[in-house]
């Protein structure tokens, strides 16, 4: 058995094997959920606000420069904020229903 683990190409096959074990467990963790409930988490900055009969249709654009569509039915903080929404998205994506705003000043 010591001769086997001597051998250089057996090393490094079980260390990429272990490599893409690690990445995959690391990978099914969603780390934009909250508290496990499935609520996911926006950091971004609050633009184009619009309001509606049942609350406020705005964007936010997150640290990776992506835009997202958000609906959120209470009061809204001064814009631009940078924010932590949390939230879930839309059936088809389209939107992101806001559940919490989170203020920079609050973290």
């Amino acid at each position: 058995m010591s001769g086997i683990l001597n051998d250089r190409y057996v090393l490094f096959s079980l260390s990429a094997i272990l490599i893409i074990i690690f990445v995959c467990a690391v990978g099914s963790f969603n780390t934009d959920e909250v508290n496990g409930n499935g609520k996911e988490e926006i950091t971004g900055v609050i633009t184009e606000m619009s309001l509606s009969s049942n609350g406020t249709v705005f964007r936010v654009t997150d640290l990776s420069g992506n835009e997202f569509r958000c609906f959120y039915a209470r009061e809204m903080p001064a814009l631009p904020a940078l924010c932590r929404l949390i939230g879930s998205f839309s059936d088809d994506g389209n939107m992101f229903f806001v559940d919490r705003i989170i203020e920079n000043d609050e973290w």
